[in-house]
């Protein structure tokens, strides 16, 4: 009996998923008893249905769901489906984790203790998520600012060469894959949209939150004004690369600046004694024999 309703539940769900011979006069059918709602959920998807709903429940269960969707989201997941779903992920590792040491620790450590330990690898195990997010996060950043100076600079090359910002964006994917991998598909992904007859705003916009970097929006902002102003772009482009590649070397000195302060604590922390014990070992070793001589 549950095998036949097993079988019956199958076959219904391959029919509305869309494969089999019954999936055309279904989809007609429903189409025919519900298109308003069929266009709805094509329209706004799903982030104003129970999307929204589970990212509250998930932000009441996890108070650092807000943290790890930022570091999600600098990654360039931008469906908040995908975000959801390793949140979940995220949570059930974790719960495994409280379990496992619930279950095993009971026999090393004691029943009381493991039961405390539960919760503490439960927390070690998120932070240690959100933690790799973040890292990933902040090099994804440096790697894309690393490659908007270059990227700018071609840009400026076909704006010079008369061709139309459209029209730079364009030859700027065919020629950004090998020398800016991290740029490519984020720029595939804004002229898909602009293929797909999507505003300029919202495209670049778009555009911006999958770059995730704070020097996208004046850059956005200029891309904005030259397409509905007409406002000349390259001399502000040549000003914004000059800018990027000064920022670049004040990080490069600053790191430099802490690289040699770190190099200085391990030169007192270990370089230091050793040079000390060195210098001095003849002197403790004369005054150590004087001292046995005289006994």
């Amino acid at each position: 009996m549950m095998f036949a309703i097993a079988t019956v539940c199958l076959a219904v769900a391959v029919a509305l998923s869309g494969s089999g011979r019954l999936a055309g006069a279904i989809d007609n059918r429903f189409a025919r008893l519900i298109p308003a709602r069929a266009a709805i959920v094509d329209d706004l998807g799903a982030d104003r249905g129970y999307i929204r709903l589970l990212r509250r429940a998930l932000s009441l269960i996890d108070p650092s769901f807000a943290r790890t969707e930022e570091g999600l989201r600098a990654l360039g997941m931008s469906r908040s489906s995908w975000i959801i779903a390793i949140e979940m992920a995220k949570l059930a590792g974790a719960a495994a984790a409280g379990i496992l040491v619930a279950v095993y620790a009971d026999d090393v450590i004691g029943n009381t203790m493991a039961m405390a330990a539960s919760p503490l690898a439960v927390l070690l195990f998120i932070m240690l998520v959100n933690r790799l997010a973040k890292s990933a996060a902040l090099k994804r950043r440096r790697r894309i600012r690393r490659e908007l100076a270059l990227g700018i600079e071609m840009l400026c090359i076909f704006l010079e060469g008369g061709q139309s910002l459209d029209q730079a964006f364009r030859s700027f994917l065919d020629v950004c894959g090998d020398a800016l991998p991290h740029i490519a598909p984020i720029q595939r992904a804004l002229i898909a949209d602009l293929n797909k007859g999507v505003p300029y705003e919202r495209a670049i916009g778009n555009w911006v939150e999958n770059l995730h970097v704070d020097e996208a929006k004046p850059l956005a902002t200029l891309f904005v004004d030259s397409l509905v102003h007409g406002t000349e772009l390259v001399p502000h482009l040549r000003q914004f690369s000059l800018e990027l590649i000064e920022q670049r070397i004040a990080n490069a000195r600053t790191s430099i600046g802490v690289k040699s302060s770190q190099l200085t604590v391990v030169m007192v922390a270990f370089f230091l004694p050793a040079i000390l014990a060195f210098i001095t070992a003849p002197a403790v070793t004369g005054v150590l024999l004087a001292l046995e001589r005289s006994r």
